[in-house]
């Protein structure tokens, strides 16, 4: 059944973290954004190579080689520029995630005091540390490497001038760079074209050591420091840009329910306000998705992933940004660099991983301070499949990630404020409905039909599914004609071929036929209907239990 709610929804375990190990009683939205970025770029690219979902809908034929071969793990450092408020918790940023990541975290400092509060908080917090510097006697060093050698510590605290210093960078490399961190990174442009030019080296560092990835901290972000960054550190490579403005007023959130992902997409890009990007889990899903919306009449329409060659990702930004009308079909690679200002709708095709990714990525929109809208299509089968397959785990099979995800499952089942909701899991304890979002704005979605005892089981389903375009009139059709039809002539009957042949024949004329199986399969997976593989009704089509419950709401309906 689709729930609307887990009825116990597993503890944020990054919260869990903060708490026990740092004595932060709630991380504030900022702090998780920037820390679920590098938990989840730790895990390698959080695009998908294959879409498991594709196997229904795509022909083989219709798929370059490259696009059928597993592409390796991405190895390319992850960059991000993080806009950091003096005073709100910094460090914790980068100190919690030490823990969970696999290989070391570098934090670079600008000032001994600096470097020496840090080793000094991190002790107390029984968080061994290793600090280099200069004037270290030989003991003290070795002290140092042996905390590292020993696995007792995976912080490692320097200063610029010692990160110069080869012995370090290729003893630090035996062990594998999985953090690099520069905090008050302003002082690359403010110190490092003065008087400090080792800070203008630490982007060869960077290339040297090869971290998995690379964070800058600032709370002073003008243009000139900003290039600054871009330029020494980043060495004019694509970066991710996190602020505290990824959650903003002016985004209103939606949610579509669906049987047929491909349908909703076309109808939703219709009335939609362009520029438009769409958000997809996989390589070859963006191709395939963008494919047959040019197909079906949407002229401006690219598809872009980190697959693609730098050229060509370059060409697709620039027409991107250049564009009023576009739409683009992307990875979640899009936005590392970029800030195009006026997208105006922002859609997600699939669940996101969090609710800091989602957030973050439905925070492309808007940013010229204009309304912007923010729809997460809501496949109800996919949705389904998940939830069956996180209730299969128990506490101790959950890891950090799919804890998170099913933290964030029941968003799109919401019936109150989706904003608040988003707000909550981030950390928020008192937020405001937003009076912007689907549910504020149309309230309470509760059917008021009445329903009889067999019925009210299944009234969260019937609420998702009746909304779902197209599922009323094949239920109903389907009802009329048990053990009728196979699935592929009941796919051509409810398509142009059934118009004129009989009540709900032809009820999804004007559907490509690839909509109209992935309904068909919807339900399917579902469990609404079902095909026999042997006995009278072989492979014919026939209605559930569950499936004659909502014809009956479904025929109760259209009166």
């Amino acid at each position: 059944m689709l729930k609307q709610d887990f009825a116990s929804e597993p503890e944020d375990p990054i919260g869990v973290l903060g708490r026990d190990r740092f004595h932060i009683p709630h991380l504030t939205p900022l702090q998780r954004f920037v820390i679920a970025n590098i938990l989840d770029e730790a895990r390698g690219s959080a695009e998908l190579d294959k879409d498991p979902n594709l196997d229904l809908i795509v022909d083989d034929a219709t798929m370059n080689q490259d696009e059928k071969t597993e592409f390796p793990e991405r190895q390319e450092t992850y960059r991000q520029l993080i806009l950091f408020p003096t005073g709100f918790g910094k460090s914790v940023c980068f100190q919690l995630p030490s823990l969970l990541l696999s290989g070391l975290t570098i934090v670079v400092y600008p000032l001994l005091a600096l470097m020496n509060d840090q080793k000094r908080r991190l002790d107390e917090a029984n968080i061994p540390c290793a600090l280099f510097r200069g004037g270290l006697s030989k003991e003290e060093w070795h002290e140092q490497e042996e905390l590292i050698t020993s696995g007792k510590a995976t912080m490692v605290v320097v200063n610029p001038e010692i990160l110069s210093a080869p012995k370090l960078r290729r003893f630090l490399n035996r062990f594998g760079i999985a953090h690099f961190v520069v905090d008050e990174a302003h002082c690359i442009s403010e110190w490092g074209e003065s008087f400090r030019p080792s800070y203008l080296a630490l982007g060869e560092a960077v290339e040297a050591i090869s971290p998995r990835i690379l964070s800058a901290f600032t709370a002073t972000a003008g243009p000139h420091i900003v290039q600054s960054i871009e330029k020494k550190l980043f060495m004019d490579k694509n970066y991710q840009l996190v602020d505290a403005e990824a959650d903003r007023s002016n985004i209103l959130y939606a949610v579509v329910h669906t049987l047929s992902m491909i349908r909703t997409l076309r109808q939703t890009l219709l009335y939609c306000k362009k520029p438009a990007i769409i958000f997809d889990r996989s390589r070859p899903g963006t191709r395939l998705k963008a494919e047959l919306l040019k197909a079906s009449g949407f002229n401006q329409v690219r598809f872009y992933h980190a697959g693609l060659d730098r050229p060509e990702r370059c060409n697709i930004e620039q027409w991107f940004q250049d564009s009023d009308d576009a739409i683009l079909v992307s990875t979640n690679a899009y936005g590392m660099g970029m800030d195009k200002k006026n997208i105006r709708t922002v859609i997600h095709s699939s669940l996101p991983e969090s609710a800091e990714a989602y957030i973050q990525e439905a925070g492309r929109g808007g940013r010229d301070g204009k309304n912007a809208l923010a729809i997460l299509i809501d496949d109800l089968a996919a949705r389904y499949s998940l939830y069956c397959r996180a209730n299969q785990k128990d506490d101790r099979e959950r890891d950090m990630q799919s804890i998170r995800k099913a933290c964030f499952l029941p968003y799109p089942a919401l019936k109150s404020c989706r904003r608040e909701f988003l707000l909550h899991l981030l950390g928020e304890q008192q937020t405001p409905e937003c009076g912007k979002c689907d549910n504020c704005i149309e309230g309470s979605h509760t059917s008021k039909m009445q329903l009889d005892s067999d019925a009210s089981d299944i009234s969260p389903e019937w609420e998702f599914l009746s909304r779902a375009e197209g599922f009323i009139e094949t239920i109903s059709f389907c009802a009329s004609h048990q053990g009728v039809f196979t699935s592929k002539e009941l796919i051509d009957i409810l398509g142009a071929y059934g118009k004129g042949k009989g009540k709900y024949a032809g009820c999804l004329y004007g559907w490509l036929k690839i909509e109209r199986e992935e309904l068909i399969n919807s339900l399917f997976m579902l469990d609404i209907l079902y095909a026999p593989k042997k006995g009278t009704w072989k492979n014919r089509i026939l209605l559930s239990q569950k499936g004659k419950t909502l014809s009956k709401l479904a025929r109760n309906s259209l009166g």
